[in-house]
């Protein structure tokens, strides 16, 4: 979804806008705050986005389209016009402010409730390995004990073949000494 195209069309009527001063600042800036979280979620992969964040760059994307059509018919009327229409532009300004806002409000809860849920997965998954880890440290424990078990044994066993070699090589001196 390209969220962002919208976003030009707008600043190009505000920037043209100078008769309005007083709101086009606020629509302005809200732009602005609303751009920059658009453009962190495009660098998400679509994928990864949940259902609500999706959700929510929809309405935005309808909110600007709206915005887009109020701006372009204040844009292209004439001054008189605007002096006797004010009181009916300032609602339409006051609304857009509102549903301006409202879209950023709306896409920062989703961003953080999705925020919140990778963090859930994230903790679950580092549990897991946790446990893992705690697993393989008890085998490996346990190994470490069979290990110093065969290692003893193994002394053992080259402690008897060391006396039993003693043992032979004293009997076959003994046996040397009655032969001479």
């Amino acid at each position: 979804m390209d969220v962002i195209k919208p976003f030009m069309g707008i600043y190009s009527l505000v920037d043209r806008m100078k008769s309005n001063s007083k709101k086009c600042p606020h629509i302005s800036s809200r732009l602005d705050a609303l751009q920059r979280l658009v453009e962190f979620v495009q660098q998400k992969e679509a994928d990864q986005l949940s259902e609500d964040v999706i959700k929510a760059l929809e309405k935005l994307n309808t909110i600007l389209e709206s915005a887009k059509e109020v701006l372009t018919k204040f844009s292209t009327q004439h001054v008189m016009q605007h002096m006797m229409k004010s009181s009916d532009y300032k609602l339409e300004f006051e609304n857009l402010n509102k549903s301006l806002t409202d879209a950023f409000v709306t896409l920062s809860g989703a961003l953080h409730v999705h925020q919140e849920e990778k963090l859930v997965e994230q903790e679950s998954m580092l549990a897991e390995q946790e446990n893992k880890l705690q697993e393989l440290e008890t085998k490996l424990v346990k190994q470490e004990r069979k290990l110093v078990e065969q290692e003893n044994r193994l002394a053992e066993q080259e402690d008897i073949v060391q006396r039993v070699e003693s043992k032979i090589a004293y009997q076959s001196t003994g046996y040397y000494c009655i032969l001479q």
